[in-house]
């Protein structure tokens, strides 16, 4: 091995990988690593082997050269498999990345083997392990000849027998007889038969992962010439359910006593820990094993017992129907809570309420009191009494406290801690939250950690924290993939794409909403409706107004029903927003509808959908009051979005500009803290489109625009003029426009000044002096002697005067501004203020210094936004129309220079961000302004050749030459047109990379099999 490798390197390659490596000895490895040193830092050996590394070879990593990859960096996530199998399978079931993990243990080649094998027979219900490993199928074959095979006996004999416990670990296999232990557990860990569920990252609190053998090995083995038989399985068994008895889990210990057929130890158990293991996340195994007793041993706790985790797992149904079993033999409030929580897991409040309100004993187990009053409190939100829903949840806290039951108290806490959220009441939330969390964590209720992480999810994106946001409810579905809880992920996941949405994110964002609604209906929860309003929004700011009018509709028709008033508000304003342009009396029904009887708790969204329609009634008094107590009411909820939203209406409708400007910018402030790139770009578009808005704001509002545009979204999102300042609505502006690039013009409100309205061509000529002279003063006789050359200065004074009245009459005809707001003049001088109206030529100097700017900062993309508009202003040389003017000279040059200069970082900025091709189109039009630009020529021939034009290359070295004869210079050598030779390699660490068992392909990449 160590001469192929340096034979390998010796010949020149700097990445040598050495695939499928048989078993290797220390002295082996010992002389390649010797070897290695000698090399240079560019070398990267790559040893992939099924075997892991023997115990002296493993010590020889310690010289720091090594890398060391095993099974477990190597194993696919469940979110990778899904991409895996959804872009190269087409398969796309919502829960099937975590059922595919589950039967391979992320095992790169048994993931493609499972995945082909779904693609070809359809994917079926249930566990994938016992049907993917079926006798004489691929996977069975692949796994017999080149996993088991290759295992030392012993390894194989443990495997038959306790392959289908959970966990494995080294003191069950000695209770079971194995008296090589622990090498045989260590060599099924290092080469992945061994494995833990890819959920350790969960977060504090979850149960640490146990160990078990890959699935779909387990299953393979079951089927071998020595498999076990029913005896013996009964037996191991036993043995394994007295261990589990007496070292844990007691998940395991009742599986194993059921297994045995000793039924009553398992329901012993099940009623002793029954809770802990739903609460740990093992919901499907505990529906398992109650369902296996007899009935004879079907306690009513136990029905209780399977209702709760039938219930954790969305199969609604069937745990109504376990709770009604329960219900025959006595009602109570521990079924109360129990058959309320499940109307509102359906989002149906009103039937919620009414179980929740039935007459109960008078006598009942505290706990089950305090959890009662708890979800009779959530049940209150969703109608919108906040108020009834506090006292609930303090009334629940004070039960659970008395209780004194750890698993309540910390739910009674979450309660108040989320009234106390919805009420805008941060400070007392984040409170309750903090007792909640750690009591939680210590219990490890995984069920429990997953609410609170959703909820603290929802008080992060009412406040405006959406990184903070993104990343807890990343933790929250998580956590509840971990408990097995579908609706509780569906919830994290509709928070994780509102939040992904906020932060600009829309094509993930729709992703995950229509992730979670695919959860939601597959267990017929009308719960879906959260994650439609949220694709209702985000189609709204897209601007696709019909799927997002279809979304609210819907989501109306929904709420309707269940009484859900919260998302009922927010589905009423967003449908009044769509409808504005096309209905504004329907706009303004659902506006005050949504406005009508509601709490400030949630009537944010209707004030401001009340506001933009009075806006497009011309009412804008109105819509500032509204977007005043908009404000107000958001800022006492600590609802950052609702505040920055209502700057954004009262900007709009502001008859002052600098106060217009003020909300805009405070609005862009609060946008740009809370991380939403692209509302923060919105409003800089906005604030770049106000009339006087400085060259500053344009430009800032220029790169504002493209970001907005590739993010997918709308700049004005109502459909509307903006704003009482907008033409034809309040006070008039005007806007001031001169064009000097190519034919003067002036325009006035977008409209081109006429020639009768000058009364004098001198007057349009004063207007094109003063422009040339870029807002610098001219004094009165040089202008005098500009505009009459041949008439005698004492008579061209007045005449001066009559044309600066002209010029003012014609820049302000309503004179809503002072004389000297455009036109600045003494006895001495007269000056046109630039800042007070656009200057075509003044705007494309900017843009090019701008660009050259960002270019200098490597802010590539940005600069070729700039470039590029700056580009289409230069519609020709400034003052075309007066080529033979000495005053016109001095700026044409120096625009024509700029040009110049702008296509040529053009031409660079495209090179590097597109390539060379996308850069000759510049370099062309730079020659046919320059042709004797030599480092142009030189770049077109250096991209030509690198586009592999090669014909082309070579006519423009031909013009190349030609053009540098002409003006004397020598010309260029052909060896211009020799292609650029390749880059040093990139240096990288010298790398081992270990065990990989079964790689099924053949493929050297690590991440591609085992």
């Amino acid at each position: 091995m160590r001469q192929l490798v340096a034979d390998a390197v010796a010949a020149g390659d700097r990445l040598v990988v050495v695939d499928d490596l048989p078993p290797t000895s220390a002295e082996q490895l010992h002389l390649l690593l010797k070897e290695v040193g000698r090399w240079e830092d560019d070398v990267t050996v790559v040893l992939a082997s099924r075997s892991p590394l023997s115990a002296p070879a493993t010590r020889l990593l310690g010289s720091g050269l090594w890398t060391e990859l095993g099974p477990a960096d190597l194993a696919l996530s469940p979110e990778r498999i899904a991409d895996l199998i959804a872009e190269e399978y087409g398969l796309s079931a919502p829960d099937l990345a975590d059922r595919v993990y589950a039967a391979t243990g992320g095992w790169p080649a048994l993931v493609h083997l499972s995945a082909e094998t779904l693609r070809l027979g359809g994917v079926p219900s249930g566990p994938l392990a016992p049907i993917l490993s079926e006798p004489g199928g691929p996977i069975a074959r692949y796994v017999a000849d080149e996993v088991l095979a290759a295992l030392p006996a012993d390894a194989n004999r443990l495997l038959r027998q306790v392959g289908a416990l959970t966990p494995v670990s080294v003191g069950l296999c000695r209770a079971l007889g194995h008296r090589g232990a622990p090498r045989i557990v260590d060599r099924l860990r290092r080469t992945g038969l061994l494995t833990r569920p890819a959920w350790a990252a969960a977060g504090p609190g979850a149960p640490a992962p146990e160990e078990h053998v890959v699935p779909i090995i387990v299953e393979t083995a079951r089927h071998g010439r020595q498999a076990p038989t029913a005896d013996q399985i009964r037996d191991t068994a036993a043995a394994a359910a007295s261990w589990y008895d007496e070292h844990g889990p007691p998940v395991a210990a009742a599986r194993e006593y059921l297994w045995a057929g000793d039924h009553a130890a398992g329901a012993r158990v099940l009623e002793a820990y029954g809770d802990r293991m739903i609460a740990a996340g093992r919901s499907v195994a505990v529906a398992e094993l109650v369902r296996l007793l007899p009935e004879r041993h079907r306690s009513r706790r136990l029905r209780l017992l399977l209702g709760d985790a039938l219930r954790t797992l969305g199969d609604l149904g069937a745990a109504t129907h376990e709770y009604d079993a329960a219900a025959e033999e006595a009602w109570d409030a521990g079924l109360a809570w129990r058959l309320g929580r499940i109307h509102y897991q359906r989002g149906d409040a009103r039937a919620a309420l009414a179980i929740l309100d039935r007459p109960l004993p008078r006598s009942a187990p505290l706990a089950d009191q305090a959890l009662l009053l708890a979800w009779t409190a959530h049940t209150h939100l969703l109608t919108g009494d906040t108020k009834a829903a506090i006292a609930y949840a303090r009334q629940a806290l004070a039960a659970a406290t008395s209780a004194g039951q750890d698993d309540v108290l910390a739910s009674t806490h979450l309660s108040v801690a989320l009234c106390l959220s919805v009420a805008g009441d941060i400070a007392g939330s984040q409170e309750h939250f903090a007792l909640a969390l750690p009591i939680a964590e210590r219990i490890g209720d995984v069920l429990l950690l997953t609410r609170i992480h959703t909820n603290r999810t929802h008080q992060f994106l009412r406040t405006g924290r959406f990184a903070e946001a993104l990343a807890t409810a990343e933790r929250s579905a998580r956590y509840a993939a971990l408990a097995g809880a579908p609706s509780l992920r569906a919830i994290a996941t509709s928070n994780e794409a509102e939040a992904l949405a906020m932060l600009g994110r829309y094509d993930e964002a729709v992703q995950r909403y229509e992730a979670a609604l695919g959860f939601y209906q597959q267990k017929g929860s009308r719960r879906f409706i959260h994650a439609l309003i949220g694709l209702g929004e985000l189609y709204r700011r897209r601007g696709w107004r019909e799927q997002a009018r279809a979304a609210y509709e819907e989501t109306i028709r929904v709420t309707e029903e269940t009484g859900n008033v919260h998302v009922l508000v927010s589905a009423l304003a967003g449908l009044a927003l769509v409808r504005l342009d096309d209905d504004v009396p329907a706009a303004a029904g659902h506006a005050d509808r949504a406005a009508r009887d509601v709490g400030d708790e949630i009537v944010v969204p209707a004030l401001l959908a009340q506001g933009w329609v009075a806006l497009r009634m011309a009412a804008p008094d109105r819509a500032t009051v509204l977007a005043d107590e908009a404000a107000r009411i958001a800022r006492v909820q600590g609802d950052l979005a609702g505040m920055a939203d209502a700057l954004e209406l009262r900007a709009a409708a502001e008859q002052d500009l600098e106060r217009a400007r003020e909300a805009l910018r405070e609005g862009y402030a609060i946008w740009t803290r809370a991380g939403a790139a692209v509302e923060a770009a919105r409003l800089l578009v906005l604030l770049g489109r106000l009339p006087g808005a400085d060259i500053d704001d344009r430009l800032a509002g220029l790169l504002a625009g493209e970001q907005v545009a590739l993010a997918g979204a709308l700049v004005d999102r109502t459909a509307s003029s903006f704003g009482g300042w907008a033409p034809g609505t309040g006070p008039v502006y005007q806007r001031v426009v001169i064009r000097a690039l190519g034919r003067f013009e002036v325009h006035l409100d977008g409209h081109p000044v006429p020639a009768s309205q000058w009364q004098s061509r001198k007057a349009r000529d004063l207007v094109r002096v003063l422009v040339a002279r870029r807002g610098r003063p001219v004094p009165r006789g040089e202008l005098c002697e500009l505009l009459w050359p041949d008439d005698d200065p004492d008579r061209t004074g007045h005449r001066l005067s009559v044309l600066l009245s002209i010029v003012r009459g014609v820049f302000d005809p309503t004179k809503s501004f002072a004389p000297d707001h455009f036109l600045i003049a003494d006895q001495a001088c007269i000056a046109l203020d630039v800042s007070r109206l656009r200057v075509d030529v003044e705007e494309f100097l900017a843009h090019v210094a701008h660009a050259r700017r960002l270019l200098e900062r490597g802010a590539l993309a940005e600069a070729r936004t700039v470039l590029l508009s700056a580009d289409r202003q230069y519609r020709a040389d400034a003052f075309e129309d007066e080529p033979y003017a000495d005053w016109s000279g001095p700026l044409r040059e120096e625009a024509r220079a700029a040009y110049l200069g702008l296509l040529r970082m053009l031409a660079q900025v495209s090179r590097a961000t597109a390539g060379p091709a996308a850069a000759v189109t510049y370099l062309l039009r730079l020659l046919e302004r320059d042709p004797y630009d030599q480092p142009a020529h030189r770049a077109l021939v250096r991209a030509l050749v690198a586009g592999g034009q090669h014909g082309e290359a070579r006519r423009a070295l031909a013009r190349y030459r030609e053009a540098m004869r002409a003006i004397g210079v020598h010309p260029p050598d052909e060896i211009i047109l020799a292609p650029a030779g390749p880059g040093r390699q990139p240096q990288a660490a010298v790398r081992q990379v270990p065990p990989a068992a079964g790689n099924g392909r053949r493929d050297p990449a690590p991440d591609r099999g085992r």
